[in-house]
Formats: structure tokens, sequence, C-alpha cells
């Protein structure tokens, strides 16, 4: 779970220009390429070599795939061949010849060679070679139009199948060189049928657009009754007869099942989330970058949705990493059920994921699968013979305005995400523009008090524990003052958010600390009798896994004896991220002779095992249940709670003397909160005392 949900990867914000990102993925496909058992290599759009197989490499390969006035005679790529490979990486125009090279041996050896584009939605990032030395039988197939003996053999060499097919009298003539695929290429009235159905439209496509007498090349799977998927190659073109109308349509068809794997294995290394099979990082800012040229371009609207699973990190802790990852499976299962299957649902790493929405009419086409996404979150899962819920943060972000600028879109639905959060968690909202200046507040706050904590402008005020049996000072609370050079004395709610940021909450806490023990050690030196202090302790301060040494250390450096100390943790504390850890802490503190209060008690999540379990020794009643006469009956069962487990009870807030005679009744055992005293400063603690009078 972030600490910090603010925080905007970069690396996600940055724009990238197509071909820069068409180049970085096909390097990111280098170190697979060389690591294939035949000769192969990979060329990005701009034609530079970028990887060549261990086969190759160790014959000197890469030396010879260049393009240039002598490469036909030296290199892979002739350099009449430079137009067709330039179509290959721009276009996605396939091709493939005989080649004769000559070795540094001198030895005259004739290559097979292919060339095909990698394609992502269409458009081509890389062109990949596979090539085999056909040397002893390429003179034969390069004479094969003289030849149908040894033209055939070439088909066979190369499990390529010929298809003829009589466009007047309807009738069907194979080469009869690939029986298996040949079963398959057979139809009844019309060609296309032996495409598969899912293909079958984009195959339609490209023959409506074909002229008569140009060959195009096709990519689809074949339509088998046996549900085997098989891909296939075709090149196909259209002979006129001599009245000037169509009379046969040849194609060629080879079989590229096992190259379509190799590919999609490449692919879903690069741009595949592991874990849930989802676009990773990579891919969504691809797919980002294209809705943000559509919206440019063509006046597309677009959304942007950003979720965190709230609490990850505390279901990892608790219930093991094998449940964090089933429910991160199931959330990308209830991801793809709830958005629409041309959206892109992507695992940006983490609990993060984001979903980015096309053709949108309005806000309501975003809202209404983030409603169901809710839903779906709404129940229960299932793990290992436990069930648990899970709930998730969403922040949404639409851009619908043509005069805008799209790229501030991924900080939009992040701030969008921050507000959820803060807003208690489980929740969706919208970004609005009014977020972005009060997040700029937030982030000018958060300098302002990394400035204050160089500037030491930050000190520490103590507020009065009464025992109202005993009628004397148990003790005082340490709180944190903030004294701003222009606004006077700050309470922390002037700067909650830096206690949100766990970098600055560590700071704040390490001087509130020292500034505590160092005004102990002076009371004690001046003989004041202040009873205890109490100082609260943050999530951020157990993550070290030291504390209990460190505050004994420090106890120990500035000689103040540990039954002087109290240390405060509110319940969400003991409860939420490391619970086992802080738990164990507070035990070895408590076994030193700190005492330990849980703050704010019934505000959090705490159960009465929970109680049992923790070593406590005060209870503190929020002062929101005291200064509610509604919540009497609360008040009155956490203070009969805590005396039946050998408890103190601290009653927070109590500004009255009614207030304070109702809590006498109930049985509590101290108060603090205006009627005795305001948080002071430290060189007012000892007049206090002296005048005290309960």
């Amino acid at each position: 779970m972030k600490t910090d949900a603010l925080a905007i990867p970069s690396s996600v914000e940055a724009d990238i220009a197509p071909r820069a990102l068409a180049t970085a993925r096909a390097r990111a496909f280098g170190a697979f390429i060389r690591e294939i058992p035949f000769p192969a290599a990979l060329l990005d759009r701009d034609l530079t070599l970028v990887a060549v197989s261990r086969e190759w490499a160790a014959q000197g390969i890469a030396a010879r795939l260049s393009i240039g006035d002598d490469a036909g005679a030296s290199g892979l790529v002739a350099a009449e061949d430079a137009g067709v490979l330039l179509a290959c990486a721009e276009a996605g125009v396939a091709f493939s010849r005989y080649l004769p090279t000559h070795g540094d041996d001198g030895v005259e050896r004739v290559w097979r060679t292919e060339f095909s584009a990698c394609l992502e939605d269409g458009e081509p990032y890389a062109v990949m070679i596979t090539a085999r030395d056909v040397t002893g039988y390429a003179e034969s197939v390069l004479r094969a139009e003289r030849d149908q003996q040894r033209l055939k053999m070439a088909l066979e060499l190369d499990d390529l199948l010929v298809r003829e097919y009589d466009l007047r009298t309807g009738e069907i003539y194979f080469s009869g060189t690939a029986p298996e695929l040949q079963k398959w290429c057979v139809f009844q009235t019309d060609p296309l049928e032996i495409v598969h159905p899912d293909d079958r439209q984009r195959c339609a496509d490209a023959v409506a657009a074909r002229k008569i007498g140009e060959a195009r090349v096709f990519e689809f799977r074949l339509n088998r009754d046996d549900g085997v998927e098989t891909w296939v190659r075709s090149v196909g073109k259209v002979f006129v007869g001599q009245d000037g109308k169509p009379e046969k349509l040849v194609n060629l068809f080879k079989d590229i099942t096992d190259r379509r794997r190799h590919t999609e294995a490449i692919e879903t290394l690069a741009f595949k989330d592991p874990l849930t099979g989802l676009p990773n990082r990579a891919l969504f800012q691809h797919r980002f970058q294209e809705a943000v040229t559509a919206s440019e371009t063509l006046g597309e609207m677009f959304g942007l949705i950003m979720i965190d699973v709230d609490h990850f990190k505390d279901i990892n802790d608790t219930l093991g990493h094998d449940a964090g990852d089933a429910l991160l499976k199931r959330l990308a299962g209830m991801l793809q059920h709830a958005f629409r299957s041309n959206d892109t649902v992507a695992r940006l790493g983490g609990d993060e994921f984001a979903v980015i929405l096309r053709g949108l009419h309005g806000e309501a086409d975003m809202i209404r699968p983030i409603e169901k996404l809710q839903d779906l979150l709404s129940r229960p899962i299932e793990h290992g013979g436990r069930s648990f819920t899970a709930s998730a943060s969403i922040g949404a972000a639409l851009h619908g305005d043509p005069d805008a600028d799209p790229a501030h879109m991924i900080k939009n639905a992040d701030i969008a995400l921050y507000r959820a959060k803060a807003a208690g968690r489980n929740r969706s909202i919208v970004f609005e523009p009014s977020m972005r200046s009060e997040v700029e507040r937030r982030l000018e706050l958060l300098r302002d008090v990394r400035a204050a904590l160089a500037q030491d402008e930050f000190t520490l005020f103590y507020q009065p524990v009464v025992d109202i049996r005993e009628g004397k000072v148990a003790g005082f609370e340490a709180l944190m003052r903030w004294v701003h050079p222009e606004q006077g004395v700050l309470t922390p709610t002037s700067f909650m958010p830096a206690f949100e940021d766990q970098d600055l909450s560590l700071k704040l806490g390490d001087v509130a600390f020292e500034a505590a023990l160092r005004q102990m050690r002076q009371w004690l030196d001046q003989g004041v009798e202040f009873g205890r202090v109490a100082v609260n302790i943050s999530s951020a301060q157990f993550r070290s896994g030291r504390l209990a040494e460190e505050i004994q250390e420090r106890l120990a450096r500035w000689n103040v004896p540990c039954q002087r100390l109290t240390i405060e943790v509110t319940e969400n504390v003991y409860m939420g991220w490391g619970s086992d850890l802080v738990s164990e802490t507070v035990r070895r503190l408590h076994e030193a002779g700190v005492m330990i209060a849980l703050d704010d008690f019934g505000t959090g999540y705490a159960s009465l095992a929970n109680l049992r379990q923790f070593p406590i020794d005060r209870l503190k009643i929020d002062k929101s249940f005291v200064q509610n006469t509604e919540d009497e009956a609360i008040v009155k069962a956490v203070i009969t709670l805590g005396a039946s487990m050998g408890m103190k009870v601290v009653a927070e807030g109590v500004e009255d003397a009614e207030q304070l005679a109702a809590l006498a009744h109930y049985g509590c055992d101290q108060i603090q909160g205006y009627h005795f005293g305001r948080p002071m400063p430290a060189e007012a603690v000892a007049g206090f005392l002296k005048g005290f009078n309960a």
C-alpha cells in the first residue's frame, strides 16, 4: 500500500512519441531473439539491427545484415530490396526471397529469407528476419518457372501450398504440397469460408480494398471444426483474362502457427503482466498515447480510471502473499467483466490498475462500469478455505475538451484517486478542476513543513491529565505545535497532511520524542513533579522494527526512567500495517516499564479480543463520544469494560463541570480537557502544578 497516493510515476506521465515507443519495444525483444534456437534477427522501424540469434551470431551474420550498393554480394538483404524492406517496416508488408551470398571463405551460399513485421493494433514496430540455408537445391528453385517438378519440390521444402480458383467454372486446383493444410483450404462458394469467424470481417475488408491484379498478404486463423488453432499467411492475387475480366484467384498458403506463437510469447514477455495477463505499464503507455492522438486528431472523448486496492499491504501481511495474488487475479477478472472488451484494462504494478475508455459520449459512459465494478468488489473472495472482502479506491478523469491538454489526464485521475483515499477509501471520485488547486495547496504545505523542520519551528505543548479520584495531576500529554513566523502557533489540524506523508511523519515523530525527553530531564533536574508524559506514536515509526530499542536507548541517553513515559497508539495503528510487529514492540516496552495507552478508543476497529491480546494500561475515550450526550451508553460501556480488564479509563475533551460530574458518576478514572487546562508551553507547567486545585 503506497504511503503517498499523490505520487505520479513519471514513466506513466511522460509523452512517448510513437516511433520512439516502437524502437523501445523492439529493443525489449532483443534478449528473447538472442536465445531463439534458429537463425533469426530483429530490426527496429528505422531498420537498425537490434539483435541476432546465437546461431547466426556464431556465423558472423550480423555483419552481413546490411543494405547498400554492394549488399547483394555480401549481405542477406539485397540492395534492390531496400524499398520492400522499408514497406515491411512502415506498412507491415511481408516478403521473402532466395538470395545468394559469399561468405568470408569465398564459398557461395543461398539463403531463403523471410521478412515479416511485428504488429501491435495493426502498426509495425519491428521487422523479424528468419532464414534457412538452402544451398544445394536453390538453383532448381530459382529456375522453377521452367520446371514444374522442381517448383513443387521448392514448395514442399517450404511447406507451401498453392491454390488456384477458376472464377468462371468454380473449379479449385491445389499443388498437393501441404496435405494437412489443404484439407482446411477447401471452400464451397466463398474463399472467405476458410477464415475463422473472428478474423473474417478483417479479411473481408482487406479483400474489398484490393485492386485487380494486386497481390495482398493476409494473416488469419483457419476455420477448423476440430478446434485446433492454425494460423496461416496467404498471398492472394486475382488474374485477369484476355477479355479484361477476372479469370482466376491464386493463393499461396504457409502455416505460420509456430512463428505466431513465438511472436505472441515475445509480446507477452514485453507487454503483459505475468500474474494477471493484463497489459502492463509499457502497453498502457502506448494505448494511452493512441487515445491522446485520437482525441487530438478526431476529437474523440476518452476517459481514464486509476484503481488502488484498499489496505492491500494489510491483506498480504495478515492473509499471506498467496491471498494477495488471488485478490489481484480476481480483481483483474472483475475489471475485464465490468468494462468493454475494447477498453484497455492494465496493471501498472503492485495493487495499481488503470483503465482507458475510448469513444465515450459523456461522463455517464464512464460511471456505469465503475458502479458495476464496485458491485463486483462487494462480493466475498474465497481463498485457502477462508473468505474475505476487499474494496478499492477509484479516481477517474474525462477528456472531452479539444482545447485541453490530454497529457494532464493521468495527473487528474491520480488527484481524484487521492481524494477518494482521503475521503475514507472504498469509493470513486471523478476529477474536477477545483481539486487541482487543493492538491497544489497540499504540496505547498508539505514544502513549508519541510522548511519549518529545518528552521526548528516545531515545539511541544503539554495538556494535563487529571486523576479525579485522587484529585491530582497524573501527567501530561505532549502535543505538537508549529510556531509559524507569520500565522502564530498552529495546531496539528493545520498541518495534518504532513502526518500522512511517511517521511515527514517520521521526522515530526523524532522531533516530538526528543523534545519530550529533553523536557522531562529538565523537569527532573528542577524537581518538578510532572508525573508521566504521554507521546503519540505513528504507524511510520513502527516500520523500522527497532522502535522498542530506539526508545529505550533514548531514555537511557537522557537518563529518564521508563516509568515516566507513556506512549499512545491509536486503534488503527494497532490493527493496521504490521499488527504483529506493533504488538511485539509495545509488549517489550511495557515489560521495560513504559505505560501503553490506546488512544481514540471507539473510532477504529479494535475488538475486545485485541484488548486482551495487547498490553494496554489506559483506554482513552475519544472526545467525540464524551461531548455527545447521545453517546452516553457508549461512554458507560467503555468505562465498565476498562474496569473489568484492569485498565484505567481516560476521557478526552472534557470542557465543563457537567461532563466532569457525569464521568465521575460513571466511574471514569482520569480526565483530560479544557475544563482543567488547555495545552500549555513547557515553561508554564511548573506554575500550573503549584496552583492546581481539583
